[in-house]
């Protein structure tokens, strides 16, 4: 079961912040304070990126956390939209990133 979805209310003695919505947005603000990514100007909240390393490579950089479908019964036996990982915008961007890429070698992460 997915216990970090929005909205969401720990019971856990653990943390003394019990929204999973607060915790959320301090990890992925911590994510752009310690690391060296630049915000996106149209979507500063985005994380999925293409990283170019010369002409011969390039790095897909995927978000597989903030897109993804709630946990339910389908148990992804079946395409729904509780079976959602990579969301419609990012796979769309994903999609036109890998087509238009001319580098030789494209990795996917």
């Amino acid at each position: 079961r997915n216990n970090w979805y929005s909205g969401q209310i720990f019971e856990d003695d653990r943390y003394r912040v019990k929204q999973a919505s607060v915790l959320a947005a301090r990890g992925r603000r911590a994510l752009f304070d310690y690391n060296p990514i630049r915000r996106n100007g149209a979507d500063p909240a985005r994380i999925y990126r293409r990283i170019a390393q010369g002409p011969l490579l390039d790095i897909f950089l995927l978000d597989e956390r903030s897109y993804r479908g709630p946990n339910g019964s389908n148990r992804n036996r079946s395409l729904e939209p509780d079976s959602a990982f990579l969301g419609a915008a990012q796979l769309s961007w994903l999609e036109k990133a890998l087509a238009s890429s001319r580098a030789v070698w494209k990795v996917v992460a």
